[in-house]
């Protein structure tokens, strides 16, 4: 949240707050203000494709113009009620579009907006989608990242959040992997105090989002359990390998009080064939689901 210390960007935030017993999202950002200096506008990015553009804060206001996916908006005031779409609460932002001025719900705006490293003319817009009960009653927060070229949509990736909260989308590229074009990661945690940190990945690749895994550690009272990535251009990697590193700890109680732990580290190798992950059969003596055990060990 480092970005917050410049107030002039029209930073998005997450705030969340307890109705009728439950905790639903609001998406908010920050507004450019008349006394602002022109030359430091920022821009967001509408996260919805084909989005009206209309003369008041409300659904019921006259519709000036339609907007496309990807389109730049200066936010320059907000209304003063928020209103609720599939269980997103935001409130409607005044935008201006080139020479048009007009209102946009928040939630048709991007949380996050990035480049393709393969083709620089895809782009990506990342937020909210929907939160609500699902037919036992639980609670799903979903999110959604889009692909747009030239204002047009490409493709849509919908994924369940649950507990989680994404804290961050990022580009890494394509790790030196084939037939992949970017890879986009998210941070998430576990809960909303929580300390331990794991990541969601998305492949995009031939014009289609592949959802590939999500790595989010688990934390009990006996073991813990983290699994990260190791891909090819990494210091650890191997040529069209994705290693996936499963720590696992088993903690101990002893008779005079002390706990220790025990741990061992569990590695498999992946191939990905532009669509999904395959394990490997066939691999270097020594090299697949090697488990070492690192507990008790010291460094002379």
């Amino acid at each position: 949240m480092k970005n917050l210390k410049r107030s002039i960007l029209a930073l998005c935030i997450f705030v969340f707050f307890n109705v009728t017993g439950q905790t639903l999202p609001e998406v908010r950002f920050n507004v450019m203000k008349d006394t602002m200096d022109t030359e430091k506008v920022s821009y967001e990015y509408l996260l919805g494709h084909k989005v009206f553009l209309r003369e008041g804060p409300s659904k019921k206001s006259k519709k000036l113009t339609i907007l496309d996916i990807g389109t730049k908006l200066i936010l320059t005031d907000k209304s003063q009620n928020q209103e609720a779409i599939n269980g997103i609460r935001s409130h409607w932002y005044q935008v201006i579009v080139g020479e048009k001025k007009g209102w946009v719900w928040g939630g048709l705006i991007a949380q996050k907006a990035l480049g393709s490293q393969a083709n620089y003319d895809v782009k990506f817009v990342y937020g909210l989608e929907s939160f609500k009960t699902n037919d036992e009653g639980v609670w799903e927060e979903k999110y959604q990242i889009r692909a747009f070229k030239n204002g047009i949509q490409i493709d849509k990736i919908v994924f369940d959040g649950h507990q989680f909260q994404p804290l961050e989308i990022k580009n890494i590229g394509n790790k030196g992997l084939f037939n992949v074009e970017d890879i986009l990661t998210l941070s998430v945690s576990d809960g909303p105090d929580s300390i331990s940190e794991g990541k969601m990945y998305v492949f995009w690749n031939n014009g289609k989002f592949t959802y590939v895994a999500n790595l989010i550690p688990t934390v009990a009272s006996t073991y813990t359990k983290s699994e990260s990535f190791v891909f090819p251009s990494d210091m650890e990697g191997m040529k069209s390998t994705i290693i996936l590193k499963t720590k696992i700890t088993d903690y101990q109680n002893l008779e005079n009080g002390k706990i220790t732990d025990n741990s061992s580290l569990l590695t498999s190798l992946y191939t990905w064939n532009g669509y999904k992950l395959s394990k490997k059969e066939v691999a270097p003596i020594g090299s697949n689901d090697i488990i070492v055990s690192t507990g008790n060990s010291s460094e002379l």
